[in-house]
């Protein structure tokens, strides 16, 4: 196992490039993870793990760590090396650079029956990544997500959907042109803080349906509304105006799950 000490490393540069930039991540068609969870649950998920980056006060645990069928590269790693790359406060010793993720959301099939959640111009990692885990959970259909929203594969995201990136279906389009195209058959809904929409409750999902949930700071606008066949509201009896994208978007993929008949409760 080679052993890298240099900070300036070309490999070290390189993964930290991956980690910080985009335009890199785009180029290269790569992203990186930190920790021993993540790593298991892509090696799990059957992500192709390209390289791989050990300290070496975690070298004993390596043996019996869930490793891909086709071992890549595997470089230990100096104290130095890994105060450079790690992200978290309190790193595991365990990083790696993966191929990006080849389950997208198959258009040209999808099911019309569908549950699936749109994202339009979403842009904290972390409400992303909730929503991910709150899918996978549930089994939601698939994430409709806009080309304005945050990236993906942004580690801050990767790590609060912890897994769930890699096995919930997924696609990045333009939001218009998508609703436009798919609206007749999945019923789009646009949640909205709005007394007079239609409180969730009454929404029967039984059949399928696609609620977009907007950004954080603006939600939806009147010409996004636009886009959608309703609009739907989550009701508040408390104190509270609004709650956040991810916690609405949690409470409706909640009820998406409930497979309710048309008789829906009041």
């Amino acid at each position: 196992m080679e052993k890298i000490t240099a900070r300036d490393n070309e490999k070290i540069k390189r993964y930290k490039k991956l980690a910080s930039q985009k335009k890199a991540r785009d180029e290269q068609g790569l992203f990186v993870i930190e920790g021993v969870k993540l790593f298991e649950e892509a090696v799990r998920s059957n992500v192709e793990v390209e390289r791989a980056f050990l300290s070496e006060r975690f070298l004993p645990r390596w043996e019996n760590l869930k490793k891909p069928n086709d071992m890549p590269p595997v470089y230990l790693i100096s104290e130095e090396v890994e105060r450079k790359i790690a992200v978290s406060l309190s790193p595991q010793g365990i990083y790696a650079v993966c191929k990006k993720l080849d389950k997208p959301l198959n258009l040209g099939k999808i099911d019309n029956n569908g549950k699936f959640i749109a994202l339009w111009d979403l842009q904290d990692p972390g409400n992303v990544g909730t929503i991910f885990r709150a899918a996978d959970a549930m089994g939601i259909s698939g994430i409709v997500i806009s080309e304005n929203c945050c990236d993906l594969y942004n580690l801050k995201t990767i790590r609060s959907a912890m897994g769930s990136l890699f096995r919930v279906p997924f696609v990045v389009t333009d939001m218009k042109t998508f609703l436009r195209e798919y609206g007749e058959v999945l019923h789009p809904y646009a949640a909205v803080v709005d007394k007079n929409a239609l409180p969730l409750l009454k929404v029967d999902f039984a059949s399928g349906g696609l609620v977009v949930i907007g950004n954080e700071g603006n939600g939806l606008s009147p010409d996004q509304v636009s886009c959608c066949r309703d609009r739907l509201t989550i009701p508040m009896p408390g104190s509270a105006e609004s709650l956040n994208a991810a916690m609405a978007a949690t409470i409706i993929i909640w009820e998406m799950a409930k497979n309710r008949s048309t008789e829906v409760k009041g």
